[in-house]
Order: C-alpha cells, then sequence, then structure tokens
C-alpha cells in the first residue's frame, strides 16, 4: 500500500508540469500564436456547449423521468449545481479531485454510491471530450498507449458500474465501502500536498498497462473517480513521458466515463437527475473559468483544505455505519 501510494504522490510536479502549458494563457503550443490557441479553445467551448444542448433535448424527450424532474426542479439541484462549480474550480486549480470531491459531497447529501458515481460520470462526459479532443489535436496522445488502455478501461469500468448498481439495494453496507475509499484518495492527496516540494525516483516502467487499465476503470467506477490518480500517476512514476501520458489519460477517460454512465442509467431503476444536472451545468460553468484561474491559486493550500474535508466527510460516514451495527 505504501508504494502505491508513494507512486500517486508522484504524479504532482509532473501533472501539473504537463498540464501549465495548456492552462496559463499566451502559451505557444505546437507553433501556433497566443491569439490562434485562444481562438481555437473558444471554438471547442461553443461546440461542447452545443453538445450539451443537443444531449439535453434528447434526454428531454427520451427519458419522462429526466424530465419530470426538471419541470419541478428540487431543492437539491441548486446545491449541486453549487458543488459542480466549486469542484470543478477546484479540479481547475490542482488538476485533480473532482471524482473525490463530488463523491464524497454525494455521499453525504444521501445519495446512493451507484447513483452518486452516475452523476460524476455524466457529468465528466464533456470535460473530459473537450480535454481530450484538444490533447489529440496537440498531437499528446499516444496511440498505442491509447489502444493499451481503452479496452481493458472501458471492460473494468463496465463491470464494475454493473456490480455496483446491482448492489444498490444494499447501499448501506456498500457507502462505507466507497467511503473507506475516499478516505484514502483523501490521504493520498494530504500526503502529496505535503510532499509537493520534494523530488522523487522514477520508478520501473510499467509493463501490464492492460491490467492497470482494467484495475484502474474498475475502482474509478466503484468509487465514483481514480482513474486518472491510478493510471496517470502509475504512468509517470513508471517513466512514462508526462505530457504523452496526460493526454492519453484524459482521451481514454472520456470513453471510460461515457460507458460508466450508460452502465448505470441502463442498470439502476432510479437515477438522482437533479444531482447529475447540477453537477453537469455547475462544472460546465466553471472549467473555462478555472482554467484562467488556476495558476492564480495555491495548489498547496486548496490541496490541504480539500484532503482535510474529504477525510472527515469520509471518516464521518463510516463512523455513522460502524455506530449503527454496534
Amino acid at each position: 500500500m505504501e508504494k502505491e501510494t508513494t507512486s500517486l504522490v508522484t504524479t504532482v510536479s509532473a501533472e501539473e508540469a504537463a498540464l501549465k502549458p495548456l492552462l496559463v494563457g499566451g502559451a505557444v503550443t505546437g507553433g501556433n500564436t497566443a491569439a490562434a490557441v485562444k481562438k481555437q479553445r473558444w471554438i471547442y467551448w461553443l461546440t461542447g456547449i452545443l453538445v450539451l444542448a443537443v444531449t439535453l433535448a434528447l434526454v428531454w424527450y427520451f427519458v419522462p423521468e429526466f424530465r419530470l424532474h426538471v419541470e419541478d426542479v428540487p431543492s437539491t439541484f441548486y446545491y449541486f449545481l453549487a458543488a459542480g462549480f466549486l469542484f470543478a474550480m477546484i479540479d481547475g486549480a490542482i488538476g485533480m479531485s473532482y471524482g473525490i470531491t463530488s463523491t464524497t459531497f454525494s455521499l453525504s447529501m444521501g445519495i446512493p454510491p451507484a447513483s452518486a458515481s452516475t452523476a460524476v460520470h455524466i457529468s465528466e462526459i464533456l470535460s473530459n471530450g473537450i480535454a481530450g479532443w484538444m490533447h489529440f489535436k496537440m498531437g499528446n496522445v499516444n496511440k498505442k498507449l491509447f489502444k493499451i488502455l481503452i479496452i481493458p478501461g472501458i471492460t473494468g469500468a463496465v463491470i464494475g458500474a454493473y456490480l455496483l448498481s446491482s448492489l444498490e439495494h444494499y447501499s448501506m453496507y456498500t457507502k462505507p465501502v466507497v467511503s473507506l475509499y475516499t478516505l484514502i484518495l483523501g490521504s493520498v492527496i494530504l500526503k502529496r500536498a505535503i510532499q509537493a516540494q520534494r523530488a522523487h525516483k522514477t520508478g520501473k516502467k510499467i509493463k501490464r498497462i492492460g491490467l492497470l487499465g482494467f484495475g484502474g476503470g474498475f475502482i474509478d467506477a466503484i468509487g465514483g473517480g481514480g482513474w486518472g490518480s491510478i493510471v496517470l500517476s502509475s504512468l509517470i512514476a513508471g517513466g512514462r513521458h508526462p505530457r504523452f501520458s496526460l493526454g492519453t489519460v484524459k482521451a481514454t477517460r472520456f470513453f471510460i466515463a461515457m460507458l460508466s454512465s450508460l452502465t448505470f442509467v441502463a442498470a439502476l431503476s432510479h437515477v438522482h437527475w437533479d444531482a447529475v444536472l447540477g453537477l453537469v451545468i455547475g462544472s460546465a460553468i466553471a472549467s473555462p473559468i478555472a482554467a484562467r484561474v488556476s495558476n492564480k491559486i495555491s495548489a498547496k493550500t486548496i490541496m490541504m483544505a480539500v484532503s482535510l474535508i474529504v477525510i472527515a466527510a469520509s471518516i464521518k460516514s463510516i463512523y455513522g455505519f460502524v455506530f449503527k451495527i454496534l
């Protein structure tokens, strides 16, 4: 466990270094001028908004349950709208933690684990689709690595989503398990914040990438997040190029999120569309803003705060379960 945790911590500087040229305004990537990059970014976001609008229109006409929720918007929608905005801002500032913070918040709001993971994955489809396309256009996607990761990753994600959906009626027991997972990731974030300035040695290059993809997809579906933390950190810690690792993981993440979401929606008898829609709209609004302010916020401070909140909420959930059975 210590070895895996150290591997996850190694991601910090490498991932942030890979993200920096993509996020900092005025950067020149692949010979493009700053103006061209800015124009291209706006085109991607407008395309993303159009895709979101079409998706919502299709869901409106083909999912009656969704239409009923929109017509009578519950108050929880606004809570998740604010949460989606905040967590996307945090993700833009430190390059991670959207899944873990969203899942922890959903569980604290009484959403069952499978529904929580559904909301998180649906809200990630748009952002990861845009990010993956941008990385692809910039030449940051390693096609060979993509092919090795994509099938095992999707397989693991679908199996994990189906398994968690099947246990939805036993959410009283699955919730503390997921909370234990969020507790571990919260501890990893805390350790990463503490050791952010320390140098880390590169480990041995990972050979069983397919197995890594399967495990990452499975755990990501079960816990509502972790694909980046597990797969990306392991690839970088194993000596692979940060920029190509980041681009490839972002590109595959789009398919992981989409297939997980489809499995959840098909397997679950009830989906909390108020939570889904709140996270989708909130994160979509925050994403372009987060890209601009990411370099103006202390990443270490945010990481410390996020980790402590996630750890506290996870411990509270686990304690509540233990208190009930004793």
